[in-house]
């Protein structure tokens, strides 16, 4: 499993600077979502390219108990 880490940056005018790393896909709006309605509205999101990481094992697991054929 590799290592999961945010970060936060806080500035002198109260924003708030969230990096998130270690995270494929949505799942990194899952670890944050607690965190970021707490702190407030969300103005700015940039994806990195590990959130257009789909886990295409668990989608192959699927597609095989789904159909007679075997990757």
């Amino acid at each position: 499993m590799p290592q999961r880490t945010l970060r936060f940056k806080i500035h002198q005018d109260g924003r708030v600077e969230e990096t998130v790393e270690g995270f494929n896909g949505n799942a990194c709006n899952s670890a944050t979502k607690n965190i970021e309605d707490a702190l407030g509205v969300v103005t700015v999101q940039n994806k990195t390219a590990e959130a257009f990481i789909s886990n295409q094992s668990e989608k192959l697991k699927q597609f095989n108990k789904e159909s007679n054929v075997t990757f």
